[in-house]
């Protein structure tokens, strides 16, 4: 389904590298030498990764991790 795609956006300004992230879902997110997360992927579009993308956001104490809609680029 096309309107199911989503770009995964770290908010590094709000990003306090407690790794949650990394830790708990390595197939969308690594650590970098700073200690900051990267994105392995931009795009959440299997069921699988939504579900990855929606529990990193739950679990970031800075609620750094979000995603948005295709439509809105």
């Amino acid at each position: 389904m096309a309107d199911s795609v989503r770009w995964l956006r770290i908010d590094f300004d709000k990003c306090i590298k407690a790794g949650e992230c990394y830790y708990n879902h390595p197939e969308l997110f690594r650590r970098t030498d700073s200690g900051y997360p990267a994105l392995r992927i931009r795009r959440a579009a299997t069921p699988a990764q939504f579900r990855e993308a929606q529990e990193a956001m739950e679990v970031c104490p800075s609620r750094a991790i979000s995603y948005e809609d295709d439509s809105t680029d």
